[in-house]
């Protein structure tokens, strides 16, 4: 069945009571997760209806509205300088439920886009995240992982991928090799976002007015968040998003929070073959196919990290920031996703499958 915005409507009137829809507003638009359809009421009150695609976009979605609470407790208390999810019902469907709420202030700003000032403001919303006590995602019963744990499942992920498809060996080798490495695996947990996609981010009068997209948030290793931002960044914003946030942070960041982020940028590359593979899209599987082949090339043409990467780049000093981003990470076109024309295509991703990448793969090795 092809999905409208008029058809998204229908389900606000479902998930709302006495919600009287007058019409629809932005955001209207999909990822290859999710539609999002705007609606205004008959009251004057904008809303947003959040479609989950696939049942994994359902359960993502599940979690998001579940974390929502504790998010909000924290909001309240003034450990957050931004809004949150606030959920205001729900609409049933085969593969899950639509989700409907107030729409939040802000409006959603390209990443490609951004201004220096812009990338600082990021940067201070990310540690804002990261400095949040643990117990607010323990309490919403979110995964919760240690060192030794979020190694273990990354090292399973690897393994269980070699069973459904072919891995480049330069990248096989290189992948096991860090993640036997203990050392690079010295972090203290924390809260983290867990998808930080672009669409997931409001923007009003240059400051970040709501964060979204918690359905992967859990408890775990802080270079995840910036996985997606050293891969597609261009390098001087990076710098200004990683500068605001380390002068936001209580403490200074391990001396391998970039590798293991460079790690997790190339092991999302994995992923969403993994996805692809899994929702049966040829498009995906391709796609991701091409771009683990192009990284295979990348590594493969330096003879330093063909035979496995040093994974060292210098420890932090305030005023000496990531050397290059963009020569951390790897470069792909964006896949195309197969959309209804009603929907306008946006760039990111719910999914934490998906990859964002946009320069050539290299690691600093000393």
């Amino acid at each position: 069945m092809k999905v409208t915005p008029l058809h998204l409507a229908a389900l606000a009137v479902v998930a709302v009571k006495d919600l009287r829809p007058v019409g629809t507003r932005e955001p209207i638009m999909r990822t290859s997760d999710f539609y999002y359809t705007g609606v205004l009421d008959d009251a004057g009150k904008r809303w947003v209806v959040k479609y989950p695609l696939h049942s994994h976009a359902g359960t993502t979605l599940e979690a998001e509205a579940a974390v929502s609470r504790s998010l909000l407790h924290e909001l309240r208390n003034g450990n957050l300088p931004f809004d949150v999810l606030r959920p205001a019902g729900f609409a049933p469907l085969s593969h899950g439920r639509a989700l409907v709420y107030p729409a939040p202030l802000g409006k959603i700003q390209s990443f490609d886009d951004i201004s220096r000032a812009s990338a600082h403001e990021l940067g201070r919303t990310l540690a804002s995240i990261h400095s949040l006590n643990t117990d607010v995602i323990d309490r919403a019963g979110m995964p919760h992982y240690d060192p030794y744990a979020w190694r273990t499942r990354l090292l399973t992920e690897l393994h269980d991928a070699e069973q459904v498809t072919s891995i480049p060996t330069v990248l096989r080798r290189r992948w096991e090799q860090a993640l036997d490495n203990e050392a690079l695996w010295n972090f203290t947990p924390a809260v983290i976002h867990g998808d930080v996609a672009e669409e997931n981010f409001l923007w009003s009068e240059g400051t970040i007015s709501c964060v979204l997209g918690f359905g992967e948030t859990q408890v775990g290793d802080p270079a995840l968040d910036f996985a997606s931002l050293v891969s597609s960044l261009p390098e001087d914003l990076f710098d200004a998003v990683f500068e605001s946030y380390q002068n936001a942070l209580s403490h200074v960041v391990d001396e391998n929070f970039f590798n293991r982020s460079i790690l997790m940028s190339e092991l999302a590359v994995l992923r969403w073959l993994l996805f692809g593979i899994r929702m049966k899209d040829n498009s995906v599987v391709e796609e991701a196919t091409q771009m683990l082949g192009d990284l295979a090339s990348d590594i493969e043409a330096d003879p330093e990290l063909s035979f496995g990467p040093t994974w060292q780049v210098d420890e932090f000093v305030p005023g000496n920031y990531v050397d290059s981003a963009e020569e951390a990470s790897f470069t792909t076109s964006a896949p195309d996703i197969d959309e209804d024309a009603d929907f306008p295509e946006v760039s990111g991703s719910d999914s934490p499958s998906e990859p964002d990448s946009k320069s050539s793969s290299q690691v600093r090795s000393e």
